[in-house]
Formats: C-alpha cells, structure tokens, sequence
C-alpha cells in the first residue's frame, strides 16, 4: 500500500469546490469559506495511507468527496477501523502531544480534502462562530456512533454488529443525499466491513448471507445494499432508525 502524507498531496488550486459541510452559515461566510476550501485543496488516490500513527500531525481535514478510513494498528499488522469518514467529516487525528498522529487515515477511494492548518482551522472557527458550533456538532456525532459501535464490539452478537453498520451507514449516506430511501452503495470490501465490526471477512460474508436469506438485507454489485425490511434490522441492531439519526447526524444537517 502506498503511503502519501499530507503535506506530499498534490496542489490542485482551485477548483471549485463546493461547501461540503451539512449545513449552510450566510452566504457571504459561505463565499469566504469556500474560498479558504478551495485553496486548501488536496486529492488524494485511492488506497493511499494519509498519515500513520506517530507521524507528525499539525493538519485537519475537512472531506469534501469520497471515504477514508481512519484506524488503530496492531504490530502484527492487525487493524480496526474505527469510523469512516464520508463528505462533510472533519479529521484532526492529533494525540494529546498535540504534534503526532493518533489514527492511521487511509482513503478508500479517491479522495478531496481541505487540508488546513490547525492554526488556520482555528481561526475560521474563531471569525464565523456557525462553523464553531458545526464542528462541536460534527465531533459530537463522531463521538456518538464510536460509542454505539464500541456497546456492540463488546457485549453485541455478530448479527448485532453487522445489523447495526448497516444502519449506520445507510443513515449517513441519507444526511449527506447519496441514499435512496434504504438502497445505498458503500465502497467497501468484506474485509473493511470486518475491521469496522471486529469481525473476519469470513464471518462477515456468512452473517450478510444469513441476513440475505432472511428477506431482511439484498447485497449485490460489490455493496450495492439494499434494506429490505428496516424494522427487523433495528430489532437485531437493538437501535431504532430515528433514535440513531438523532444522535449521529449533526442537528444542522
């Protein structure tokens, strides 16, 4: 796997880029940060690692199109995921040193980020307050949806915690408009799925066709998935849809 850091991302100027983030400040802010967006444009390609744990980390990224997966490593090599991160996430992966990197940040696909400066992410925190709170909304939902999947990683049966990354990535892809009703497209191999629920790809691939037999899910094309019945999801997941939405969507969305 290829490793690129921030710092060695292609510049790309500007391109346009469109304000990504769930919610909308004023129009004259949303110039302005636009602006600050655009500049600060970095594409990173797909399967390349952003940054390693330990490496010196003084930069967030805001995401502005594709996935990344952040984790933890073992030494043997042995990963889990610890959230996806989709359009309109913020990543700042500084430890408590406030100089290295705590999480390893691969992107998934191709990738968009504002890569900014924690001085200068601080900044536009401090001149457009509606950002501020956006982004104590955005690490409140992170902090959310880490707690949910931590309660299932360690108390939660296999199905609970497939069940339950379902629901959770399909109410993410809706807050951000790349879901239709319950049919949605992650990018994601089995085996990502599994260092996402602390599972193997084996146990994964048993437990979707489980679920698949049951009339509850259909998984087709590579994770084009399809929610068939909601209701016995959640019952399996032990969360209910709008419950979940509440506490993982940031209240601006």
């Amino acid at each position: 796997m290829n490793q690129m850091h921030v710092s060695e991302l292609e510049q790309n100027g500007h391109h346009g880029v469109r304000y990504c983030f769930p919610c909308t400040v004023n129009d004259e802010a949303n110039i302005k940060l636009e602006d600050v967006l655009s500049a600060n444009e970095r594409r990173i390609r797909r399967n390349h690692l952003v940054a390693l744990e330990g490496d010196q980390s003084k930069t967030v990224l805001c995401v502005l199109n594709g996935w990344l997966a952040v984790a933890k490593c073992l030494s043997d090599g042995e990963k889990q995921i610890i959230d996806f991160a989709l359009p309109g996430d913020i990543i700042d992966p500084s430890a408590a040193d406030g100089k290295s990197s705590a999480l390893q940040i691969e992107a998934l696909t191709d990738v968009s980020v504002a890569a900014l400066s924690d001085t200068t992410w601080q900044e536009m925190k401090r001149d457009w307050p509606p950002l501020n709170r956006l982004a104590s909304q955005i690490a409140a939902a992170s902090r959310a949806r880490r707690a949910e999947r931590m309660l299932r990683l360690g108390k939660g049966s296999a199905r609970m915690r497939v069940a339950y990354a379902l629901l959770e990535l399909c109410v993410r892809m809706r807050a951000i408009g790349h879901s239709e009703g319950c049919n949605f497209h992650v990018p994601l191999t089995q085996q990502h799925l599994g260092d996402f629920a602390g599972l193997t790809s084996v146990h994964v691939c048993r437990t979707l066709r489980g679920l698949a037999r049951q009339g509850i899910i259909s998984v087709e094309d590579h994770m084009d998935i399809r929610i068939l019945d909601v209701a016995a999801l959640a019952e399996i997941a032990d969360i209910g849809p709008e419950a979940l939405w509440q506490e993982i969507v940031p209240a601006a969305a």
